[in-house]
């Protein structure tokens, strides 16, 4: 397998969801294999220090793209804008999305269908936009957000398991699809990982998989890349969502509903 990240790819590294958590740490890797960056996320100042930051540190270039995401049209917006720039989308991270707590009937409904139009509808719609480039180059990467909520239905979690079920069910089937044709693809499920996820209701103190660091998580998916179609991080994420396909869909669920309730 070619080494050399940017020739391997054709073009720059374009990541959804860059100024924290794991899209930073994204960045920080793929800078450091020495690709270019397109960064993109609501925030401008986080975005501007990470591009300075990473510039400096590896001799890359970086652009930042400051969009929220769940406009309708951001996928037409990035590609216009990179093909404005000259720049190449070589690999692409769907990592943008987030997550919430609780029973659905207390969850606020708009806030539900704005986690649907990020977590799924803007990966979609980001694989169509930028697929076409790779396929007439036949080289590039795909990557999908999923999560070790994709295999087993989570109570109170309920809405954000789904969408992520779909992202590793689309990343799964588009791997056999594309992998013939030159384009790597992979599903990551990082499992418990210490980002800004908590901030948004994750209220989990003592995971059953444990607590894993992003550089850790991101270092697994990009050296499993290319190689399988997801990937799990930690042993005891990879054996619960292992045992889940042997245990009845009725138990499954009740024990996911008393791991997951809340604390407080």
């Amino acid at each position: 397998m070619n080494n050399n990240w940017k020739e391997r790819f054709g073009g720059a590294a374009l990541i959804t969801g860059a100024s924290g958590g794991l899209g930073a740490e994204f960045a920080r890797q793929l800078a450091a294999k020495g690709m270019n960056l397109v960064l993109v996320a609501r925030s401008t100042d986080k975005l501007n220090a990470l591009a300075s930051e990473l510039r400096q540190k590896h001799a890359i270039e970086a652009i930042t793209i400051p969009l929220d995401l769940t406009r309708q049209d951001a996928a037409d917006i990035l590609r216009q804008q990179t093909q404005q720039k000259g720049i190449a989308v070589g690999l692409l991270v769907n990592n943008a999305g987030y997550g919430s707590h609780g029973t659905l009937d207390t969850l606020d409904a708009q806030n539900e269908i704005r986690m649907v139009d990020l977590n799924c509808r803007t990966p979609l719609a980001m694989t169509h936009a930028f697929l076409p480039d790779m396929l007439s180059r036949r080289r590039g990467g795909i990557i999908f957000l999923a999560s070790v909520g994709a295999y087993q239905p989570t109570p109170y979690f309920a809405n954000y398991s789904a969408t992520k079920a779909y992202n590793l069910m689309l990343g799964e089937a588009l791997w056999a699809e594309l992998k013939p044709k030159g384009i790597d693809v992979i599903a990551l499920s990082p499992g418990y990982t210490r980002t800004g996820f908590q901030e948004a209701g994750d209220v989990q103190s003592n995971p059953v998989g444990g607590w894993a660091a992003a550089r850790d998580v991101v270092a697994r998916c990009l050296a499993k890349l290319g190689k399988k179609p997801s990937t799990i991080y930690g042993f005891r994420n990879w054996f619960l969502a292992w045992s889940l396909r042997f245990t009845p869909r009725r138990l499954v669920v009740l024990l996911a509903k008393v791991i997951s309730k809340p604390t407080v």
